[in-house]
């Protein structure tokens, strides 16, 4: 039955029990006919007024009650975008207000669930064309060792050390994939330590020391003695650092120089690292970050890029509570930068 229904039936039953009570009680008052009449008539107007006004107050009640409904058909069959008009009294008011925050909470699950679905199926492509080049060259190369095609050890060994140069490509991929994973499903909780700022630049510079050589690269490295020790994840933002270098080291030209900035902006901790390479088209630096992103898709296969280290990057300075970003002219030079909150332990 339907809420209007109700209402009314509600309404007339209440008069009626009423209207009947008031003609008992005028007719054991002993009243004339006249009266009794007249009383009656008074009080079937009233009950009509009565009735006139229940219904004009409840209008607005039964018009919300009847949006919500629609918009919640509109909701059952997938539109989200939807907003009832808060109107009314305090607790229709209310009703519509917790509706449409219901329907924003909504919006935005299924928002993130499309994402997910769309990563997920982005995830796959890519992962299985990166995979197809390492694992079509392991067999290529397994399979002539095992027939036997190979005769001289110096071809051996090369074929050897591909199999294991591509093995490790794999490793690697596999490792970034489910880094990635572990940091967007929050696996990987924000548990900082007291940490050496100097210290963790050497670190991490002591990785490219024979690539930088064979390469005649000079890296240029500006430290702001200001900031010592900063409460982070050592090894997670050793992983970022790592990643901004070895980029600007697979895009730089041999005999240039790679800059790395650390100073102290304000209580913020800052990062950054600039070469001399091509630079990043103005186009591009706003899909940088995104996951298998490449802008040069050839330079990148060629240097063994799996298009994941900026996203993973760009997640590890958000558990940080930090900002990561590219500066650009599209041109020549690119610089990667983050800054995250800075907690001296004093």
């Amino acid at each position: 039955m339907k809420l209007r229904t109700l209402l009314i039936l509600a309404n007339a039953s209440s008069f009626l029990l009423l209207f009947v009570f008031l003609i008992v009680a005028y007719i054991r008052m002993f009243l004339s006919h006249e009266i009794i009449l007249l009383l009656t008539s008074i009080t079937l107007v009233a009950g009509i007024l009565s009735f006139a006004v229940h219904w004009f107050i409840m209008s607005p009640l039964l018009k919300a009650v009847k949006q919500m409904t629609l918009e919640a058909e509109r909701m059952a069959q997938g539109d989200f975008d939807i907003k009832v008009t808060e109107a009314g009294p305090v607790e229709i008011k209310k009703l519509a207000k917790n509706f449409n925050h219901m329907s924003e909470q909504i919006s935005d699950m299924f928002q993130e669930l499309k994402q997910s679905e769309r990563f997920k199926s982005e995830l796959i492509a890519n992962v299985s064309h990166d995979l197809r080049t390492p694992i079509s060259s392991i067999h290529s190369f397994a399979a002539a060792l095992n027939d036997n095609i190979i005769d001289d050890a110096p071809t051996k060994q090369r074929y050897y050390d591909t199999i294991l140069a591509e093995t490790e490509k794999l490793s690697f991929l596999i490792e970034e994939v489910l880094h990635l994973s572990q940091l967007e499903n929050k696996k990987i909780l924000y548990k900082p330590t007291s940490t050496a700022v100097d210290q963790l630049v050497v670190e991490t510079l002591q990785q490219f020391e024979r690539k930088l050589e064979e390469r005649a690269i000079n890296i240029e490295v500006a430290f702001d003695e200001n900031i010592t020790t900063v409460s982070l994840m050592p090894l997670q933002i050793k992983r970022v650092m790592t990643n901004f270098i070895q980029n600007a080291l697979s895009f730089s030209e041999k005999q240039t120089t790679i800059q790395v900035e650390i100073k102290r902006k304000a209580n913020r901790f800052y990062f950054a690292v600039r070469d001399e390479g091509k630079g990043i088209p103005l186009a591009e630096q706003e899909f940088i970050f995104q996951r298998f992103y490449r802008v040069e898709k050839s330079r990148s296969k060629q240097h063994g890029g799996s298009g994941l280290g900026l996203s993973i990057s760009k997640e590890i300075i958000e558990l940080h509570h930090g900002t990561i970003g590219v500066k650009s002219d599209g041109e020549s030079g690119s610089t990667f930068w983050f800054e995250i909150p800075i907690l001296l332990e004093e």
